[in-house]
């Protein structure tokens, strides 16, 4: 599990780091309504990322949960 989530955070960092480069090659040189199109998009790639981390999240919560076991009933005689 260690594995995948490096991976993840591994491919979190490579979009943030495209999205920062993009953002600075482009954002400025874009006139008017394209520019507000880009912030959308931007936002758009963001909120998908977040659904992705939370995805995430909540899968390695839930094996977090069935990895935890309650008391044991022991039988004695």
């Amino acid at each position: 599990m260690a594995v995948r989530r490096q991976k993840v955070i591994d491919l979190v960092n490579s979009l943030f780091d495209i999205e920062r480069k993009v953002v600075d090659l482009f954002l400025d040189s874009i006139p008017g309504e394209a520019k507000e199109h880009a912030k959308s998009a931007r936002k758009e790639q963001l909120m998908a990322l977040r659904s992705l981390l939370d995805t995430s999240i909540k899968k390695l919560e839930e094996a977090e949960k069935k990895g935890k076991k309650g008391p044991k009933k022991v039988e004695v005689e």
